[in-house]
């Protein structure tokens, strides 16, 4: 699941520069068409379908969505999704200070005034709001003087010059790379003994805010400030301890507790003193450790991974000033340390046009906000927190809370800090987190239909029920209501086996031979006449029993096993779906055929496509093929039923039906229509759509009626049809269905090479 999800993900950051050039060309046909750069977010199941559209209005406990591939909205059920991914690209924070709590909740804020027991905000994300004191750890500027190096992104990351030109965002776990993009592009790893380094001079003072997490079990982690392990001093996982390590000095941190996943550690560093500070999320003091000397070899920035999965969350590195006082610092008191290095005790306020602090006896002192390094209020816990969704930004902000209503725009939460809602904005966000709820898994998800579009599959269960006057119908998993098909996108629906006849759904005693038309359909029936112009036909399913030559490729008179056999040119395959319109899913596709190795039969093929230079004015427009092999270039004149007549090298003769196993049309002419002559003669409309049944055949139509059991239409080429539902295998939509091609689409006659000369010597 991990892998796929990597993929998915992979998939969305680049739907809009995938689909760019197909988009406009096909609003430049049809102007009326939604182009799907509307689309720009992704719904995924936990199963790990996923869903390319755009959240609606929704209410909490359900999720309304509006997709390309459906006529109506979409009403899911919280409970059966992982997340809505936002692709549009991210806007970043341009508020003064970022904002940490105890529930883990992270924003990017202005402060616009404060009282004894809160702070008032204002971001661009979520406009004004009221935050109490205590639940407030850390206020740091998140735009600073002193920055030198961010890593909580991967592509600060040093690579190698063939990993850079490399697609960074969400590589998977068998991919070339050892780490790559999380979600929101902080560098991860599945990979134990996985490495990655930066190299970077450190100043003689510096601090460095880490963040290291892992989802299945304690972090296991080396993070060192330089290449060479045993000159640099590190910071490592052993067993259940946290311990800094450098050459012969050693001091334990702090335990590890057994469902600890991430931590959350502040490294401050004065080389005058050689003295190294670790102190945790909260600013308190964890150890202090003398005799700590910067490395010279290789400096930089080194994470090594001892366990199962690790994630760089945050490491951000300051320049501590050099100029300014020495002091001792007390940890243990609600402090401000300022951009020139000086800390302040006391309480900040925040008014209209000031700000200051009042310390421990009550005395006011003015404060300039602008040169506010960060707020820390000391002997904070971390809580659990059990809220149902979590808000995700690139830069790091995250929102957790129960949801009190979804927009288009965003979504309103009621969080653990706030006593009123918070507004979040989904411009810039990257991620809506849905937490399960319980463990509702559905039959449908083990034995339910599937519907792939160009970017995955979702599982669920098509519906014939002539309800709806769409008559055929999809309901997802978790979907309070089954939605309509729009038949203007590729999509193709696959039936769970479990779910169709096991009844051959005509009587193949009767109907021995196969109809090949040039759209891709393929008709069993009983061939009884042939005159040139005209083809006279029965068919279990259609009505008529005459259809003009036009729209035929092949006549299949053998048994139908033969037409799966069928040696070929590179290319062909019974039923293909076309590349540019549905991508990744051929090998999803239950009928099409691998390509055939070069074997007699195509040799054989290959001579008989290929027209000799004195036949160059006169090619021949069919070929003939005898159950042996054997194959003759020509033209079909007729077939009565019996036998047929069929001229070659101007001799006329008579072939027993019994001795020929197909006749495929090959001409040139016939082969390379015209654009407007293809869609009249092959081209399904958009209301037709591609039904594939269990004994292989193909029908294009346009459904009208459900009644019997049986889906009733009408094809634009031979008029009513008649299909058993419990026979329907795939179906095929939009672009999907105009794409189909016939397995001889590659039978057309090419000329002979030209004879190469060399000049005289």
């Amino acid at each position: 699941m991990q892998w796929n999800l990597k993929k998915m993900l992979m998939t969305v950051s680049v739907l809009a520069a995938l689909w760019a050039p197909t988009t406009q060309a096909q609003e430049a046909e049809e102007p009326l068409k939604p182009s799907l750069q509307a689309y720009t977010q992704t719904l995924r199941w936990r199963n790990g379908n996923i869903l390319p559209g755009r959240l609606l209005e929704s209410t909490a406990g359900i999720i309304r969505w509006v997709a390309p591939y459906f006529s109506d909205d979409l009403v899911v059920d919280m409970s059966v999704l992982d997340s809505v991914i936002f692709s549009e690209r991210p806007t970043p924070a341009t508020e003064a200070f970022r904002v940490g709590t105890v529930s883990g909740d992270v924003w990017m804020a202005d402060i616009v005034d404060s009282g004894d027991n809160t702070f008032l905000f204002f971001s661009k994300r979520h406009g004004r709001f009221r935050v109490n004191r205590t639940t407030i750890y850390i206020l740091e500027r998140w735009v600073h003087s002193n920055f030198i190096f961010d890593g909580s992104q991967l592509m600060a990351w040093e690579l190698s010059k063939r990993r850079k030109n490399d697609p960074m965002l969400l590589r998977g776990r068998n991919a070339q790379l050892d780490w790559y993009a999380d979600r929101v592009g902080h560098p991860r790893t599945d990979k134990v003994k996985s490495k990655i380094f930066h190299a970077l001079d450190l100043p003689e003072r510096f601090e460095i805010d880490l963040e290291l997490t892992s989802d299945t079990r304690s972090p296991e982690f080396v993070f060192a400030l330089g290449k060479s392990l045993y000159e640099t001093v590190r910071l490592e996982t052993w067993v259940n301890e946290l311990v800094v390590v450098q050459g012969t000095l050693f001091e334990p941190v702090l335990t590890i507790q057994p469902d600890q996943r991430s931590f959350r550690l502040r490294l401050a560093y004065d080389g005058d003193a050689d003295v190294l500070k670790v102190l945790d999320f909260a600013g308190n003091l964890l150890l202090k450790l003398d005799g700590v000397e910067q490395t010279v070899a290789e400096p930089g920035l080194y994470v090594y991974n001892r366990g199962r999965d690790l994630t760089v969350r945050r490491l951000r590195v300051y320049r501590r000033p050099t100029n300014s006082a020495k002091q001792p610092i007390d940890a243990s008191k609600p402090r401000i340390h300022m951009m020139d290095g000086r800390v302040v005790y006391g309480k900040l306020f925040v008014g209209k046009d000031s700000a200051y602090l009042i310390d421990a006896d009550e005395v006011r002192r003015d404060i300039d906000l602008q040169q506010i390094d960060r707020v820390v209020q000391p002997g904070a816990a971390l809580t659990e927190t059990d809220y149902p969704v979590a808000l995700t930004y690139p830069d790091g902000a995250v929102l957790h809370g129960k949801i009190d209503r979804v927009s288009e725009d965003g979504v309103v939460l009621q969080t653990d800090f706030a006593d009123e809602p918070i507004t979040c904005a989904f411009t810039g966000a990257s991620l809506l987190r849905i937490k399960p709820g319980h463990s509702w898994v559905p039959k449908q998800v083990e034995d339910g239909d599937k519907l792939f579009h160009p970017f995955g599959d979702l599982r669920g269960k098509v519906l014939f029920d002539g309800q709806d006057e769409s008559l055929i119908r999809w309901k997802p998993v978790g979907a309070l209501e089954p939605v309509r098909l729009a038949n203007t996108r590729a999509v193709r629906i696959e039936r769970n086996n479990r779910r169709t006849s096991k009844v051959w759904p005509h009587n193949t005693a009767q109907f021995r031979h196969v109809l090949h038309l040039r759209n891709g359909e393929n008709i069993p029936c009983q061939i009884s006449a042939y005159d040139g112009t005209t083809v006279n036909f029965q068919s279990p399913f259609i009505n008529t029993e005459q259809i003009s030559s036009m729209h035929v490729k092949a006549f299949e008179f053998s048994d139908r096993t033969h037409a799966k056999g069928i040696g070929s040119t590179r290319g062909l395959s019974q039923l293909a779906i076309s590349k540019s319109r549905i991508a990744n899913s051929e090998q999803r596709t239950a009928n099409t055929q691998p390509e055939p190795k070069h074997g007699k039969l195509d040799m054989k093929l290959e001579r008989a496509l290929t027209v000799p230079r004195f036949s160059r004015d006169n090619p021949p427009s069919h070929i003939l093929m005898a159950e042996n092999g054997d194959m003759k270039r020509g033209k079909l004149i007729s077939f009565n039923g019996q036998s047929l007549q069929f001229d070659s090298k101007l001799r006329r003769f008579s072939v027993p039906i019994d001795r020929v196993t197909r006749v495929v049309e090959v001409s040139v002419d016939s082969s390379q229509q015209s654009a407007i002559g293809r869609q009249k003669v092959s081209r399904p409309s958009e209301s037709e759509v591609g039904v594939k049944l269990t004994d292989s055949s193909v029908l294009v139509f346009e459904p009208l009626e459900i009644r019997d059991g049986k889906l009733l239409g009408r094809s634009s080429i031979y008029g009513e049809i008649t299909v058993p539902v419990g026979s329907i295998e795939h179906l095929y939509f939009g672009d999907t269905a105009a794409s189909l091609r016939t397995a001889f689409e590659a039978w057309v006659v090419r000329p002979a090479k030209e004879p190469m000369f060399g000049e005289n010597p």
